[in-house]
């Protein structure tokens, strides 16, 4: 069937992605917490949250919680007020409040790299998966893709594996790759079920996404009715019963 032309805005879903993330660290803290000594969680407006757990020893605490200011600071670089011409400087918070959001994330991605940037040491993984973030919201969807590829090809920590797969649909479905992000997706809901339906109702809201990407309604449809049936009280409720609305009155 042919693919109709997807939208900058259909790309981005900018809202999604922040929700999804969101999401994501509060059901991945409760989720691991009996298995975990410290959490570290880093959310960013760019749609990135890093759900992690570092087991600190004396040798190693302080270099655990140098690596979570080195992120702290990038989240918040990324998230800084920009500094409007004419406007009010802001606050001297210690962060550089630049001129537009882009120059705002290839800061923050300068930042990341500079601190990140040797051996893969403590919360090394948790700083690609922002990275991969950040390439996506500067629209470098291919470097993001490649970066996802990577990660999930280093023996990711499963906690965080299903971050990256998600990530990996989002870069692909950037690049209007959709065979590649409904496969991406796909995966993400066979790992979910491995870790007893974790976000599996996230994985198949995707592919339903996509199938309207790839204008097959009738798919869609039924893979949000597969959502609603199989996951009542999932927090994509409203936003698939929009979606079939919308569907309908076509």
């Amino acid at each position: 069937m042919p693919k109709r032309k997807i939208s900058p805005k259909e790309l981005k879903r900018p809202d999604q992605f922040v929700d999804f993330w969101t999401r994501t660290s509060a059901a991945a803290g409760n989720y691991l917490s009996s298995h975990m000594r410290a959490l570290v969680v880093s959310l960013t407006a760019l749609a990135t949250v890093v759900a992690g757990s570092v087991a600190l020893s004396q040798v190693s605490e302080r270099r655990s919680i140098k690596a979570a200011e080195a992120l702290d600071r990038v989240q918040r670089m990324a998230n800084a007020e920009i500094a409007t011409p004419g406007a009010t400087p802001p606050a001297d918070d210690g962060i550089p409040h630049l001129a537009t959001e882009k120059a705002q994330l290839e800061a923050a991605l300068k930042e990341l790299d500079g601190s990140f940037s040797g051996p893969h040491g403590t919360l090394h993984a948790e700083a690609m998966l922002v990275r991969g973030s950040l390439l996506l919201n500067l629209d470098r969807a291919a470097e993001a893709v490649t970066n996802y590829q990577t990660l999930l090809a280093d023996n990711l920590d499963r906690r965080l594996h299903f971050l990256a797969e998600e990530g990996l649909g989002y870069g692909y479905e950037r690049l209007g790759k959709l065979d590649e992000a409904q496969a991406a997706f796909v995966k993400l809901g066979t790992d979910a079920s491995g870790m007893q339906g974790f976000y599996k109702d996230r994985a198949l809201f995707h592919q339903a996404r996509i199938a309207e990407l790839r204008s097959n309604p009738a798919d869609a449809t039924r893979i949000y009715h597969e959502v609603l049936d199989k996951n009542p009280t999932t927090s994509l409720r409203e936003e698939i019963t929009n979606r079939l609305a919308s569907l309908e009155m076509k």
